[in-house]
């Protein structure tokens, strides 16, 4: 009995959401097939889909080159990196482009809100996809208030600094983990930019694209005032020289800088409002992230060739290294050009939190009222709103030091949870393939989309996109009653050739490759038919995962052991042993119906990614640890108090 109690918890806890559900929100649908995931997704979405591809790739933009270049960048340098600052940007650029292209293909196969919490809930199961929407709400969260603290501290200087120091007179903290005065005005901050985005999401797009405009011609006067005013000594002769503590600090300051580049996470965040996220989201990922690391590696090289690592500034590091060297003009410029960077980041990172909070409340997993949406504006009022009142008290309570320090953790576990699902998904029989294996049973894909094409071409031709959209809404609405009508009309007599191809289809995923089994070494491989489609492969995957993070802790903390001979075998074994699997892995068919954007070189890109990610979380400081485990502590509170019961993938199968 208890077994049998215990078996149907972690079946619950780890139970995988049903695509249609989010499909078919707001319809009485009845039963019937999914006939095209892009229909669906038009008919029944509850949220504005009013964002072009400059919109998604100018809010991308905006979030990254901000918080990294203005916030980040003056902590990392003088406690992490020193000079090899520009290495941190560019290692973080390579993790951050890798997790970029996962996030990619399950925006433009997954259209829905949510982004990694979806694609977690959608592959692996409710419990851990709870678990990655909370700690990516929280890392937003706190880095609203980081950069709202920010963004005081910046227009702060330009006064003198007299905010602060008649609040350290009239309203002193203790200082430390907390802040040593409450930061009224970035608490105004705050709540300007929870009005501004609950407004709706196109108008704080605009928004968003005019300042990261301005500060892209800031960031090019960085590049060019910085180069003339460079003493290429602060890189060679100055004290530490260009790696001050050591490459182990580059590689710490990486793992607190993969937050600059987060703006990938906020594309994937509004795909569900994107007008058309199979072409746009990739696209202006790819752009996003290459101007943000030539911004990042450019302003930090300026910075600390102006300036000797140990002088910069953490509150406002670029104004001060040019008030350093005589240029005070040039403070004024740069910090403008910071107020509008900071801005661009608040907005953007305002954006994701409620959202997330919005899809985990559709679910189930947490209160109700988070998923309530405004009719005028198309956005989660409420959701925003309690976001907006959490971000005030901690920009009143806490330190910027202590809100930087646990700004990455998040992230890094959403892109290694995105990253693995990318891969399971890849190899085993899925709700995604099958749908799409549906569509392919009927033989409508083709002609439906020959019509989408027809149809959007002429909305552009005509110069109006509203129209095109009202044009696309009308036609699938009819189209999706004719097809609705020929599947119930039709389902008896097609039903059994439907199943017979789907089958067919289950049987060409997550095993072994015909090449293989048909070759003289294929008896080899006969004991692989007695395990489900895709079981193999997920078992290869983590025990991959498992010896590639056992042999980065080794190397990362086990440094003083390397010249001992059993600890380099040790090591060796289980390099070899996470190269086995991940080959191993490849000997198995993978899923062949995705006709959306494909992550290149499954399994090794995104395996790539899982153990770069890894290995960041690794050097993460130990009080972000800490600071995570209080705050898993909450989110589990809720989640079994709360969540586990009103769950509603539970509901349907109890």
């Amino acid at each position: 009995m208890a077994a049998g109690g215990l078996s149907k918890f972690v079946s619950n806890i780890l139970r995988k959401k049903d695509l249609t559900t989010d499909m078919m929100r707001k319809g009485n649908c009845g039963e019937y097939d999914v006939i095209l995931l892009k229909i669906i997704m038009r008919l029944f979405t509850d949220l504005n889909k009013c964002l072009g591809f400059s919109d998604i790739t100018f809010l991308a933009i905006g979030s990254m080159v901000g918080a990294g270049l203005y916030v980040l960048t003056g902590t990392v340098a003088l406690k992490f990196a020193g000079g090899s600052i520009v290495l941190s940007y560019l290692f973080a650029a390579i993790a951050s482009a890798l997790s970029a292209f996962c996030y990619a293909e399950f925006a433009a196969r997954i259209p829905i809100t949510g982004s990694a919490y979806q694609f977690t809930y959608i592959s692996v199961g409710e419990f851990w996809a709870f678990v990655i929407g909370w700690n990516v709400a929280l890392e937003h969260a706190v880095s609203v208030s980081a950069v709202a603290k920010s963004w005081s501290g910046y227009f702060d200087s330009l006064l003198g600094h007299k905010m602060r120091d008649y609040l350290l007179i009239h309203a002193p903290m203790p200082g430390g983990i907390v802040a040593k005065y409450p930061d009224f005005f970035a608490a105004g901050i705050v709540l300007i930019v929870t009005i501004i985005v609950a407004t709706g999401v196109k108008f704080t797009s605009r928004l968003t694209s005019t300042f990261a405009a301005l500060n892209l011609v800031i960031v090019v006067f960085i590049f060019g005032t910085g180069l003339y005013l460079a003493k290429w000594a602060n890189w060679t002769t100055v004290r530490g020289g260009f790696f001050p503590h050591g490459f182990s600090g580059t590689i710490s300051g990486a793992a607190t800088l993969i937050f600059s580049y987060t703006g990938y996470e906020v594309v994937a965040s509004v795909t569900e409002e994107t007008i058309n996220p199979n072409r746009d989201v990739p696209l202006a990922l790819l752009i996003s992230i290459s101007v943000a690391a030539v911004a990042y590696i450019s302003a930090s090289a300026s910075l600390t060739l102006m300036v000797p690592w140990y002088d910069i500034s953490v509150t406002a590091p670029f104004p001060t290294a040019y008030a350093q060297r005589g240029w005070v003009w040039a403070k004024y410029v740069v910090s403008l050009g910071a107020l509008a960077a900071m801005s661009t980041t608040v907005i953007a990172a305002m954006i994701v939190v409620p959202r997330y909070f919005y899809a985990m409340s559709n679910d189930g997993l947490i209160m109700p009222w988070f998923k309530r949406v405004n009719e005028k504006t198309g956005t989660p009022v409420i959701s925003t709103v309690v976001t907006g009142v959490f971000c005030m008290i901690m920009t009143l309570v806490f330190s910027l030091h202590s809100l930087v320090e646990f700004i990455s953790i998040g992230q890094l576990l959403a892109c290694t949870f995105v990253a693995f699902c990318v891969i399971k998904l890849r190899y085993e029989p899925n709700q995604i393939a099958r749908l799409a294996a549906e569509v392919a049973a009927r033989g409508d894909a083709t002609e439906l989309s020959a019509t989408e094409n027809e149809t959007t071409l002429n909305g552009k031709k005509n110069g109006n996109d509203s129209d095109a959209k009202t044009k696309l809404l009308l036609r699938d609405s009819y189209i999706a009653e004719t097809v609705l009508d020929k599947s119930i009309d039709a389902e008896s007599a097609s039903g059994s050739q439907e199943e017979l191809l789907l089958e067919d289809y289950e049987h060409h995923c997550g095993v072994i490759k015909d090449s293989i089994m048909t070759s003289p070494f294929g008896k080899y491989f006969a004991w692989t038919l007695n395990f489900k489609p895709g079981v193999l492969p997920f078992y290869s995957l983590m025990l991959a995962t498992f010896f590639g993070a056992i042999s980065a802790a080794m190397f990362l903390f086990g440094f003083k052991q390397l010249k001992e001979a059993w600890f380099i075998c040790l090591v060796v074994i289980f390099i070899l042993l996470s190269k086995f699997f991940v080959l191993f892995i490849c000997m198995f068919k993978q899923d062949q119906t995705i006709k959306t954007y494909k992550v290149p070189f499954v399994p090794f890109v995104p395996f790539t990614s899982i153990i770069i990610n890894i290995i960041l979380m690794f050097k993460l400081q130990h009080l972000t640890w800490i600071r995570l485990g209080i705050w898993m502590s909450i989110g589990l509170v809720i989640y079994f108090g709360y969540g586990y019961r009103h769950s509603k993938s539970r509901k349907q199968t109890d």
